[in-house]
């Protein structure tokens, strides 16, 4: 089996945003939040090249049809909520390192990060989509 290519291009795209985003701190509000972007970007730009090689197995149908969409529009979402709260200091959702953050992010600034980071729990959703799949029997090659 081939690996899936577009995801192949979604982890060029993620690895090249979270490369991007070790300069960012320069121009941050909140560089540890950027650095944070950064490690972001790099750690799911992995996932998508590991899950562009995993998914050919995974077969077809409305689950993983879903669970791609999951994978795409969480990861996504992720590292544009880490990259804009660095850039404006939203430090609400931020509990482990925001109290080091500067303050004056408007509120607008704060809900529009915190959907962003509310829609990854779609991530999670992915796993456990791909969980229920792999474990049903794979279909035979013809």
């Amino acid at each position: 089996m081939n690996a899936d290519r577009s995801l192949i291009g979604h982890g060029c795209v993620m690895m090249l945003l979270g490369l991007l985003s070790g300069f960012t701190p320069l121009f941050a509000r909140a560089p540890t939040a950027a650095l944070e972007a950064h490690s972001i970007g790099v750690l799911q730009g992995t996932l998508l090249f590991a899950l562009a090689a995993i998914w050919p197995s995974l077969g077809s149908g409305a689950s993983i049809t879903v669970a791609r969409y999951c994978a795409l529009i969480g990861l996504y979402a992720n590292w544009l909520g880490a990259q804009l709260a660095a850039f404006w200091s939203a430090r609400q959702l931020f509990s482990v390192t925001g109290h080091a953050m500067p303050s004056g992010a408007a509120p607008w600034m704060e809900t529009v990060v915190a959907v962003l980071l509310n829609v990854s729990f779609l991530i999670v959703v992915m796993c456990l989509l791909i969980f229920v799949s792999a474990r049903k029997p794979a279909a035979p090659h013809a």
